[in-house]
């Protein structure tokens, strides 16, 4: 292993120039001599210490890693962790005064990590800027209780009219960042570790699961949509695949019988590949068609201006289909209900869906799989068509173009 100490400016130019082309072991800064930071094997990331003088002996306190941890933050505490030590007291990483330095020491973390989907970093960007920090962050984080959250988090949101589901996934990125935290040592402990937010959230709703009888009205819906909101839905349906790995298909992905949606495309970062029926591939090729006429060759089949659709515009269609409150992905709940319903095998439907299988189900033979899986999309395929799908699609009843002027004038203005 690497020895030897590299002596430069610590900041985080310097920490990564240290890592990316010097080979010595340990890092330190003349200006900081209590400050010491070693490199992983990896000289990827390094554990930043505190070298103190207890018992007439030199201790190296971990404090955390970098980059996990901000060096700024660390060093503009230091001189006071300093002095709490010499006076006798105890210092943890509990630089944070109330709940929105967190919240935005967070988001600094999770922007600046590029292994986790940009559409989750965004995410958290937008929940802690819209409800986490307006709702807590004037509250001090080492009183922080269950009741404070409830209260004026949870309680408001639900008066606000959110629903339980969305209520639910902001507490779960309050409760991310709290843990994160706690595990790179920035606080000395989590004051959210076991907070449950389920008794609040079982508040009176209608229902908005998707039931099998109420595909007509469904199908309603999408034969009067636009002609990309109505592909979009109805591809989803018809394979039971998530809103944000849909709006991203491109042509090029449909091709030998199959749909291919890479790895980098799905929530499970493995490739899927769904067997095409002749249904399925006749409403492609005429959506190909029309897309050629209307809107132009593209790479994608729901294009925007630069690439394909964003998370939020593909959202907001979703807005159009809907003839009661439901989400995107009821659509995905209600094609698995109803190949579970025709019997078809729980691997196989596994499969379909593309949720990873339990290490046991894993050695299922790759033929059988294969089989199945198209037998079972084209048994659920007919099931659409005898409860009305031709409502919708085109391979079976094509649409005049005459019913897509509309579609045609805000394509034309840039809606897309």
């Amino acid at each position: 292993m690497a020895s030897g100490v590299f002596v430069g400016k610590l900041n985080r130019a310097g920490l990564r120039r240290w890592l990316k082309e010097r080979t010595e072991r340990d890092f330190r800064d003349p200006r900081y001599p209590s400050v010491r930071l070693r490199a992983m094997a990896s000289r990827q990331r390094a554990s930043v210490f505190l070298v103190v003088n207890e018992d007439n002996q030199t201790k190296w306190k971990k404090q955390g890693t970098w980059p996990d941890m901000s060096i700024d933050c660390f060093l503009d505490e230091l001189p006071e962790a300093l002095a709490k030590r010499a006076l006798g007291g105890d210092w943890t990483m509990g630089r944070f005064e109330v709940v929105t330095d967190l919240l935005l020491w967070f988001v600094d973390h999770v922007i600046g990590n590029t292994t986790l989907s940009k559409s989750w970093r965004r995410n958290v960007r937008s929940v802690v800027g819209k409800h986490l920090v307006p709702r807590l962050g004037d509250l001090p984080l080492a009183e922080l209780s269950f009741l404070d959250v409830d209260k004026q988090l949870v309680q408001t949101m639900l008066a606000d009219g959110y629903s339980a589901g969305y209520v639910a996934e902001v507490v779960s990125k309050l409760k991310a960042a709290f843990s994160k935290a706690a595990e790179l040592r920035v606080v000395g402990t989590n004051p959210l570790a076991d907070y449950q937010a389920k008794l609040s959230l079982k508040v009176a709703a209608n229902d908005t699961r998707l039931f099998e009888s109420e595909l007509g009205a469904l199908f309603e819906r999408l034969s009067a949509a636009l002609m990309p909101v109505a592909m979009l839905f109805t591809l989803m349906m018809m394979f039971g695949t998530r809103i944000g790995e849909t709006r991203l298909a491109r042509w090029d992905h449909f091709s030998g019988g199959m749909w291919i949606i890479p790895a980098s495309n799905t929530k499970s970062k493995q490739e899927h590949r769904l067997p095409l029926t002749a249904a399925a591939w006749a409403l492609i090729e005429h959506y190909r068609k029309w897309q050629l006429q209307h809107v132009g060759k593209r790479a994608f089949l729901f294009a925007g201006v630069d690439g394909p659709i964003s998370i939020r515009t593909a959202q907001k269609w979703s807005e159009e289909i809907r003839f009661k409150d439901f989400t995107s992905h009821d659509l995905r709940k209600l094609f698995r209900t109803i190949i579970a319903d025709m019997g078809v095998d729980t691997v196989i439907g596994e499969r379909l869906v593309n949720h990873s299988l339990p290490v046991l189900l894993r050695t299922y033979v790759l033929s059988t799989l294969n089989t199945g899986m198209k037998q079972a999309i084209e048994q659920y395929h007919e099931y659409l068509i005898a409860h009305g799908f031709n409502k919708v699609a085109p391979e079976i009843i094509p649409r005049s173009l005459a019913d897509l002027g509309n579609a045609e004038t805000k394509m034309a203005s840039g809606w897309l």
